[in-house]
């Protein structure tokens, strides 16, 4: 009976820290992902090699959590000069799954002639203390940017 309060008060220490871990994953995560949208946007074009390069910087971001669970789906969207319709001009993906609503994610980030890029970056936070949360919890982050240099930035 005695050591019930020490290993309760142990409990609660190691949950919070271990709660605390996975928000700060997940403040990177945000970081992350808003860099590499930014990176792209900077951009006149991009190709796979680019993607990859910002993919590393997504990745050093994410430093010091494990780079292994990370990744990203970039997707730019075009609007039509005439008509204002959202359609999808490029999607490129490292270690994640393409955006399947990109068009109705755009709604709204742009008029006619334009473009937005949008960046969903993902994280599978798995736990230090695998005892205290043993699940791996699927973090989740979209950031939208609008092109700098150009109207939309194509892909090659």
């Amino acid at each position: 009976l005695t050591l019930a309060p020490a290993l309760l008060t142990l409990g609660i220490f190691f949950g919070l820290f271990e709660g605390s871990q996975a928000i700060l994953a997940y403040m990177k995560l945000v970081a992350a992902t808003q860099t590499i949208a930014d990176l792209i946007t900077q951009q006149q074009s991009v190709s796979s090699t680019d993607m990859d390069n910002f993919n590393k910087a997504g990745q050093l971001v994410m430093t010091p959590y494990t780079s292994t669970y990370f990744g990203y789906a970039a997707t730019s969207v075009t609007f039509d000069i005439n008509t204002g319709a959202a359609a999808v001009a490029w999607t490129d993906t490292r270690n994640a799954t393409p955006l399947g609503n990109a068009t109705t994610l755009a709604a709204g980030y742009g008029q006619k002639g334009e473009s937005v890029i949008i960046v969903q970056g993902n994280y599978a936070y798995h736990s230090v203390l695998a005892y205290v949360m043993p699940a791996t919890i699927n973090m989740s982050q979209i950031a939208y940017s609008r092109p700098r240099l150009v109207a939309s930035i194509p892909h090659t």
